[in-house]
């Protein structure tokens, strides 16, 4: 069966669909494929027989092809569908990270092709910059840096929880599958930062990226204006790039590298 023709697409627009492939690939140190937007578009319960998402998917493939944008709220929405299910159905939690970062390539691919509108504003120059022009213009938003570090903090809560209970991280609970609102995230930080003086563990660097979130969430404000979604991925993204935001602090603060 024919599920979708797509007609008249010019070989200017292939070469721009490779060559941000390729950049995407380079910047992530792997290999995006549609398989990987497929990934987000093809069951809405992992335990279905029977894919159920296959015209989302299709439209999809159809606007990157046509030049159609994207709406946010709606990607954002099967990007954090497939991120709770594996976070929820995976024991260790690998392809939970793996997910995540399937979906960072994914919407940076979007960017690049300027399918995406993510919101921007300029920014002042932070310790952290590093990471966000990695990944621009991603998080060119005050809130959306907040909830990125804040990710990252409770990465390393997570593991250190992890190393001192064998395994265990009761303090998981508290990110409520990642259906967190915005008081929820607003609640969160003095949570973390409290766990980690328990264990010993806030350190001058995490104290630093403490500060650095009160700073972002304080000029972002009230009425975020996102959706729980949106907000939740930005979260997720800094559990994942985790590492990155340590390599930072071992630049700056001397911290210890951080177990993976």
């Amino acid at each position: 069966r024919i599920l979708l023709v797509i007609e008249d697409v010019f070989p200017s627009r292939l070469r721009k669909l490779f060559e941000s492939k390729d950049e995407i690939d380079e910047l992530f140190n792997g290999n995006f494929t549609f398989r990987i937007i497929r990934n987000f578009f093809q069951k809405t319960d992992s335990n279905k027989r029977d894919t159920d998402l296959d015209k989302y998917f299709l439209d999809v493939v159809n606007r990157i092809f046509k030049n159609i944008k994207v709406d946010k709220e709606f990607l954002m929405k099967f990007l954090m569908l497939r991120i709770r299910d594996k976070f929820l159905n995976d024991e260790d939690l690998k392809n939970f990270y793996y997910s995540i970062k399937d979906a960072l390539m994914f919407v940076m691919y979007l960017l690049r092709l300027k399918l995406l509108e993510m919101g921007a504003v300029n920014m002042e120059g932070r310790i952290f910059d590093e990471i966000f022009n990695k990944y621009n213009p991603t998080f060119e938003m005050p809130v959306k840096r907040g909830l990125f570090l804040l990710g990252a903090l409770t990465e390393f809560l997570l593991r250190k929880q992890a190393m001192e209970r064998d395994k265990k991280m009761p303090f998981i609970k508290q990110l409520k599958s990642f259906k967190m609102n915005e008081e929820d995230f607003k609640g969160l930080l003095p949570k973390v930062q409290n766990k980690l003086i328990e264990y010993d563990a806030f350190t001058s660097g995490r104290r630093m990226i403490a500060s650095e979130i009160s700073h972002y969430l304080l000029q972002a404000g009230d009425n975020w204006d996102m959706s729980l979604d949106e907000m939740n991925f930005y979260f997720v993204c800094g559990m994942h790039l985790a590492n990155e935001v340590n390599e930072i602090l071992n630049k700056y603060f001397g911290e210890p590298k951080e177990i993976t």
